[in-house]
């Protein structure tokens, strides 16, 4: 009887570290999709928590409101762009999504305000962190990861995101020069004319 509780115990402990596996998010992808309004935390999965260590310089600019300085993107370039792709990569992407919806969610609600461009020209300068490492790194899966952060800001799901998400048209439109891969090229057409269509631009 003792023999066949310790058996019971054990497969009952295994069951709770395979589940405790298997919801444990997966860093390597952009970790956002599906996180709601905000851009802190998807579900049990605390993308903010992870990735202010490896930029605490960026977030300490970006989450402090009356710091209005300009952001030095060089960790965050270097490691979205390092080669093989690891981790670093994709911490950077994320850390790049973070702080773009945060500085262009202040932006919006300060139109008209003193820090409205500024907060603007922050966030259009993330922007462009992955859309050039986009050219610079040929993975797949690092490729599609960066295409999820750009459906992500056009979805208007982020606070004050709808705003400003057809100005994204054109900027997802340029990466088809950079890719071959028919399936992305598909999926980034795509994803422009749906941008274009969603959130037409004034003439």
């Amino acid at each position: 009887m003792e023999a066949r509780k310790t058996r019971v115990r054990g497969v009952a402990l295994g069951l709770v570290l395979l589940l405790a596996c298997a919801t444990d998010p997966d860093p390597l992808r952009y970790r956002l999709t599906g996180s709601g309004s905000h851009w802190d935390v998807a579900g049990n999965d605390h993308v903010l928590d992870d990735v202010v260590p490896r930029y605490r310089e960026l977030f300490d600019v970006v989450l402090d409101p009356a710091k209005t300085q300009d952001l030095d993107l060089r960790a965050l370039r270097d490691d979205l762009e390092r080669s093989p792709v690891d981790r670093r990569n994709y911490d950077a992407l994320n850390a790049v999504a973070i702080a773009y919806f945060e500085l262009n969610y202040r932006a919006q609600r300060l139109r008209g305000g003193t820090q409205y461009l500024s907060n603007s020209f922050r966030a259009a300068k993330l922007l462009a962190v992955p859309w050039r490492a986009y050219g610079e790194i040929e993975e797949g899966a690092l490729r599609h990861a960066i295409l999820d952060f750009f459906t992500d800001a056009a979805s208007g799901e982020k606070l004050e995101s709808g705003t400003t998400a057809g100005r994204l048209a054109r900027i997802v439109e340029s990466l088809q020069s950079k890719e071959s891969d028919p399936a992305r090229l598909e999926r980034i057409e795509a994803l422009a004319q749906h941008i274009a269509a969603t959130y037409p631009l004034g003439p």
